[in-house]
C-alpha cells in the first residue's frame, strides 16, 4: 500500500508521538513488506538450514536465533515448498517472533499462549516447552491454529478454543509462562494488510484497550507465582502498549515489569512490534507446588480440561483409528497427524523416500505415484505394502498407500498444492 492511503487520524497520532522521527516511520509504508521464515528446531537438520541458507540467500533475524529472512520472487516462494508442507519452517513477521524468544521458556515449563491463531508464537514456543496450551477463542481461527500445530509435527501441545475468563474459571496459578498477543488495532499489520488499514480506527483503539484489560486480568490469575508473562502487540498505540502495561502495574502490584520495547520499522527489519515483559512474585508455597506440578503430563491436563467443558480441538498427536470391516477383520489406519510427527513410518520403515522436488510436489497435488515411471534414483521404497510414510528428504509429507507398483495418494485434500 502507500503511505497517503492512510487514516488522516493514524498520521496524525504518529506524528504527534514519534516528532522527529515521523518521516522516517512514514517513509516506510512505500517499501514492500519483510518476509522471514523460522526453522522448526524439533525437527529440522543442521544440513538443511545451511542448504537453504545458501540456495535461498537467507540473512539471520537478529532477535530470533532460528530466525532468517527471505526475499520472496517469482522463482523463489517458501510457502510453497515441500519443506514448508514437511513442518520444517515456519513463515512468520519477523519482529513478532521478538515474543516467544522474551519469555525464556525452558524445558520443563507448562506454557500458555492465550490468542495463539494463526500459530506463528505457538509454534515458536512448542519447540521448547514441556506442554503448551495454545487458546484461540474464535473457533475458525482455532482450526487454522490447529492444522498449523500439526503440520509442525508437534506432540506436546493442547489446542483449545475458549475465551480467557473460561480458561481463568478453570486454571489458578498453573502455568510458567503465558504469553498475551493482544488482540489490537493492527497498525503494524497496515503495511501488508488492507484490511487493517480499513478496519482502523479511534474508537476500535479504545475497544481493543478495553479488550486487552480483560485478557491481561485472566492472563495473570493463571500465572503461578514466580511466573513469566509476557504482553505483545502489533500496534504503536501507547494507550494499548505502555500504559496498558502502566495501569496493569496499578492494579496488579504483585508484577513487576522487567523489560519493555517498541520495535519500529524504520529503526528494524519488520513490520513492527510492541512487547513487554512482567514477572510475577514469588514465594516458598509456590515453589512447592511448582514441583509437584512439573510432574503433571499432557493426557492430565487435556483430561481435566475436557471435565471443565472447555473446547478442546487436538492434544498432542492425533491418533489414526481402527477399523472392521464386513467380514470381521480389524486394520489401523493411521493419521496425516502420525505421519508429520513420525509416529507412524520413519526414516527406514514404512515409508518412500523421494529424492526429487518435482516428485515431492506431484504428491501434494494429490497424484497418484507410479513408481515404474520414477527413476530408480528419484526415490527409494521401504515398505512391502500397505500403509506408508512419503517423505521427501528425510522429512515426512503425508500417507500414502502402496499396492504392487503404485502408492495411492493420502495427503489430506483440504491441504492439496493446486
Amino acid at each position: 500500500m502507500r503511505k497517503e492511503n492512510l487514516p488522516r487520524e493514524y498520521t496524525d497520532r504518529m506524528k504527534k508521538a514519534l516528532g522527529e522521527e515521523f518521516d522516517a516511520f512514514f517513509a516506510e509504508y512505500d517499501k514492500p513488506a519483510v518476509k522471514a521464515l523460522r526453522f522448526n528446531t524439533r525437527k529440522v537438520r543442521s544440513e538443511t538450514i545451511a542448504k537453504l541458507t545458501n540456495e535461498w540467500s537467507l540473512t539471520p533475524v537478529p532477535w530470533c536465533k532460528d530466525a532468517y529472512y527471505y526475499e520472496e520472487s517469482e522463482t523463489l516462494r517458501p510457502g510453497l515448498s515441500p519443506y514448508h508442507d514437511a513442518g520444517v519452517f515456519y513463515i512468520q513477521e519477523p519482529s513478532a517472533m521478538i515474543t516467544a524468544e522474551k519469555a525464556e521458556i525452558e524445558p520443563d515449563d507448562i506454557v500458555l499462549d492465550l490468542c495463539a491463531a494463526p500459530g506463528g508464537k505457538s509454534t515458536q514456543a512448542a519447540a521448547k516447552a514441556k506442554i503448551l496450551v495454545s487458546n484461540e477463542p474464535i473457533a475458525k481461527r482455532a482450526r487454522i491454529l490447529s492444522s498449523n500445530i500439526e503440520r509442525m509435527g508437534f506432540d506436546n501441545c493442547i489446542v483449545c478454543s475458549a475465551y480467557p475468563d473460561e480458561l481463568a474459571a478453570a486454571f489458578t496459578g498453573f502455568f510458567d509462562k503465558i504469553i498475551v498477543d493482544a488482540p489490537c488495532s493492527g497498525e503494524g499489520m497496515m503495511r501488508k494488510d488492507e484490511t487493517a488499514v480499513s478496519e482502523w480506527s479511534e474508537a476500535n483503539v479504545e475497544a481493543c484497550i478495553e479488550r486487552q484489560r480483560e485478557v491481561l486480568e485472566g492472563a495473570q490469575h493463571m500465572l503461578k507465582p514466580g511466573g513469566r508473562l509476557i504482553y505483545s502487540t502489533c500496534t504503536f498505540e501507547k494507550g494499548e502498549n505502555e500504559d496498558q502495561i502502566a495501569e496493569f502495574l496499578k492494579e496488579y502490584p504483585e508484577f513487576r515489569l522487567t523489560e519493555e520495547e517498541t520495535l519500529y520499522p524504520h529503526k528494524i527489519k519488520g513490520e513492527g512490534h510492541f512487547c513487554a515483559v512482567l514477572e510475577k512474585a514469588d514465594d516458598a508455597d509456590s515453589r512447592i507446588k511448582s514441583k509437584r506440578e512439573k510432574c503433571v503430563d499432557l493426557s492430565a491436563v487435556s483430561s481435566y480440561m475436557k471435565k471443565q467443558k472447555l473446547h478442546v480441538l487436538r492434544t498432542g498427536v492425533e491418533p489414526g483409528e481402527s477399523v472392521t470391516d464386513k467380514k470381521g477383520k480389524t486394520r489401523y489406519e493411521p493419521s496425516h497427524a502420525e505421519a508429520l510427527a513420525g509416529v507412524f513410518g520413519s526414516i527406514d520403515e514404512n515409508c518412500l523416500k523421494l529424492k526429487n522436488e518435482d516428485t515431492a510436489f506431484s504428491y501434494l497435488k494429490g497424484n497418484v505415484i507410479e513408481l515404474d515411471r520414477l527413476d530408480e534414483a528419484e526415490y527409494e521404497l521401504c515398505s512391502d505394502g500397505g500403509w506408508l510414510t512419503v517423505m521427501y528428504d528425510g522429512y515426512p509429507l503425508g500417507l500414502g498407500k502402496l499396492t504392487g507398483r503404485t502408492v495411492k495418494n493420502h495427503y489430506p485434500k483440504g491441504l492439496r498444492h493446486l
